[in-house]
């Protein structure tokens, strides 16, 4: 189902004359890691390793860690190119998803817009021209956001990027979503404040993501509200190369001093409740790193888990009407 490209990971083994390198797979991939090892060690007689360490994006790669194992290259999949400079030469896989998009589609049509945009993630990109066609010749008018920032291809949007939804946002009245879970179709509809249908077309199931951005907001809300009172507050640096904004961190740091709140800049690769919770004394934190972390995440912190943007709110700089994603463009 999924085009792991291990006839291309050999080309390349060969070429380069690799003898050992390792391979980095996202949590929803990694069943088939020992499968494409397999084949791969077959193919070139390279000793491959396999990174277990846990991969949210393009941003999070193993190449510091793989290198210290003596790695010459690390293989990276489920992302589009992202970071330029590593420690070791990244080859990126894409890990395109061989499924169909119009059958689902063609059963659900009354469940978007006439002015629809199209979004996805890059296992998906290459189905879009097709939807496109499709719900065209049905009279839909149809609209598929350019790559710009993080994102490399027309309609693709990242955890920490809705930029291609965005730019189209004022053309549509709806998005529909091509691909599976439902953390993209939730950022995308809190980015936009456009209703969003995901199209999970891995599991044939159709869903709105009004309800869930319902409930995310009034727990957002709920996070805003404790922090309000908050005196101390530790500011989250990712030690990740494509989550680092310690710059961000140090303005937050000083606009929280002059307001009289103590303000403590935290480093860490791993932002866990496991990692915070010795962190008794602090009363809420400032998440700088990976969006995703107060998407997914931010109910299983003990205390308030805030982005940028929401700080603003808690300390009535924008307000709540005014809410927007924190994105890393």
């Amino acid at each position: 189902m999924y085009d792991f490209e291990v006839e291309r990971i050999a080309d390349i083994i060969r070429a380069k004359g690799y003898s050992r390198v390792s391979l980095q797979f996202p949590e929803g991939l990694r069943d088939y890691a020992a499968e494409v090892v397999s084949k791969v060690e077959a193919l070139t007689g390279a000793e491959v390793l396999i990174s277990a360490n846990p991969c949210y994006g393009a941003c999070d790669l193993a190449d510091e860690a793989a290198a210290k194992l003596g790695a010459e290259a690390l293989f990276h999949f489920g992302h589009a190119q992202l970071l330029g400079k590593t420690e070791i030469p990244v080859h990126y896989i894409e890990v395109r998803l061989n499924a169909q998009a119009i059958p689902l589609l063609e059963k659900h049509l009354d469940k978007i817009c006439k002015r629809v945009g199209l979004i996805t993630t890059v296992q998906h990109v290459h189905l879009l021209p097709e939807v496109k066609e499709f719900l065209e010749a049905q009279g839909y008018e149809v609209h598929i956001g350019e790559p710009r920032g993080r994102v490399r291809y027309p309609g693709q949007v990242l955890g920490c990027s809705f930029a291609c939804a965005k730019s189209i946002a004022g053309e549509v009245d709806c998005f529909a979503y091509i691909g599976s879970g439902d953390f993209h179709p939730l950022g995308v509809a809190l980015a936009t404040a456009k209703p969003v249908v995901a199209f999970d077309i891995l599991h044939g199931q159709v869903r709105s993501m009004e309800e869930k951005k319902e409930r995310f907001l009034r727990q957002r809300f709920a996070s805003i509200a404790k922090a309000r009172e908050a005196k101390r507050f530790g500011i989250i640096v990712g030690e990740k190369q494509g989550q680092r904004r310690l710059a961000l961190a140090r303005r937050i740091k000083q606009k929280l001093q002059k307001l009289k709140r103590e303000a403590y800049l935290i480093h860490l690769a791993e932002i866990t409740p496991e990692n915070l919770i010795y962190f008794r004394k602090l009363d809420a934190f400032i998440n700088t790193a990976c969006p995703r972390i107060t998407i997914e995440d931010a109910p299983r912190f003990p205390k308030p888990m805030l982005t940028p943007q929401e700080l603003e709110i808690a300390l009535g700089e924008r307000s709540w009407e005014a809410y927007e994603m924190d994105e890393m463009e």
